[in-house]
């Protein structure tokens, strides 16, 4: 019996998840109501409660269950220096990212949410913290295996990893952020491949940062 409660317990909770989800990609996050939440999943506004303090937590916890694609491939150990094809293994995963983005419903969803409908900062608050954290997790892997593409020849020896790692988030994140506005126009997942080796190919001909007679900036956070 009490395994049978649990069970029941998780599937209300998928229920508001997979309600929230929808509705605030309908609405916004700010339009949208507990009330709109509950009656969504078919569920007493007790019962939403019950799993989730507020609406914050229900917006922290829709991106511990969609983990986004670009965090979920480098969040895992892995070795660049023992990578036979460190620049392929980047292009692969980012290539499947684009992808991933339009062709999985959930993550296409934590996107449409992250970029496009939190209207205000405090409500994009629960999702950006967990975002930037995993992202700094990521970050020095992803920078590993441009330094091993260096090593390896794959990449110029004039290319900076640490500017590649940035410019690879930016460049991705900026394809998906237009790409909800622009459906029609930029065709994520048939085109993947080709934005990839844009970049790339952009990479394959960077020169040394040029450098600058202006005191250094205090250093920030890259992402």
């Amino acid at each position: 019996m009490a395994r049978r409660t649990k069970e029941e317990a998780q599937e209300t909770r998928d229920k508001l998840l997979d309600a929230a989800a929808t509705v605030f990609c309908d609405k916004g996050v700010t339009n949208t109501s507990l009330c709109d939440i509950s009656k969504a999943a078919g569920v007493t506004r007790g019962a939403f409660y019950w799993h989730f303090r507020n609406k914050n937590a229900l917006l922290g916890a829709l991106w511990e269950r969609t983990k986004l694609p670009l965090d979920e491939y480098w969040s895992v150990d892995c070795c660049a220096v023992a990578e036979k094809d460190p620049l392929g293994r980047i292009r692969n995963n980012a290539i499947d990212m684009l992808r991933r983005a339009v062709t999985d419903a959930r993550t296409r969803q934590v996107y449409n949410i992250l970029f496009h409908k939190c209207e205000d900062v405090a409500d994009a608050k629960p999702i950006l913290s967990r975002r930037l954290e995993s992202r700094r997790e990521c970050a020095p892997k992803i920078q590993s295996f441009f330094q091993a593409a260096i090593d390896a020849g794959q990449l110029p020896k004039t290319l900076d990893p640490e500017t590649a790692m940035i410019g690879f988030f930016s460049y991705l994140d900026g394809l998906i952020y237009n790409w909800f506005i622009h459906p029609d126009i930029i065709h994520l997942d048939s085109l993947a491949e080709h934005f990839v080796d844009t970049y790339i190919a952009g990479m394959k001909h960077a020169g040394a940062p040029a450098q600058s007679d202006s005191p250094a900036p205090a250093e920030v956070s890259p992402l």
